[in-house]
């Protein structure tokens, strides 16, 4: 019995080791040698927070309708540069859109009603996008960072 668990361990080491993406090959930064759209379109996106540019949490009460409505939904991109917002609960398209990467992959360009713009980005990594703009923070215009989550399925 001890030597069934020692081949079924070894196999699953093996098929573990053989099944890992060779451009992730930096064990230090695993996002290194991985694009910018790959990281994109692996997951849904939730946005889980919106900071000042210093990084301070800014209150959901001083935001925007517009920056309010982002919080309701998860936001798909797609490898065709389709985009779509998906309602949190049901998981139905509420909306979409394109998105494209500008400028470098430097900046985030997204068409979607009520989220749209160019957003530079700040981190993009398999565990957090940040992105930042300008939004409105009691009535006024200020920069701004919208960190997002990937959704796990």
């Amino acid at each position: 019995m001890k030597s069934v668990k020692s081949i079924l361990l070894a196999a699953l080491v093996l098929l573990f080791i053989t099944s890992c993406d060779k451009q992730s090959a930096d064990p230090q930064n695993p996002d290194t040698n991985v694009t910018k759209d790959k990281v994109l379109i692996a997951n849904p996106w939730r946005l889980v927070n919106i900071t000042d540019a210093s990084g301070k949490a800014i209150p959901q009460n001083q935001l925007g309708l517009e920056t309010l409505a982002i919080y309701l939904f998860d936001i798909q991109f797609f490898d065709n540069n389709v985009t779509k917002a998906l309602d949190r609960t049901s998981r139905q398209v509420v909306n979409g859109g394109t998105w494209y990467l500008v400028e470098n992959e430097q900046i985030l360009d997204i068409e979607v009603n009520q989220f749209k713009g160019k957003f530079g980005i700040k981190e993009l990594s398999r565990a957090k996008m940040t992105l930042s703009n300008e939004i409105s923070v009691k009535g006024v215009n200020q920069p701004a960072n919208l960190v997002f989550e990937p959704v796990v399925k």
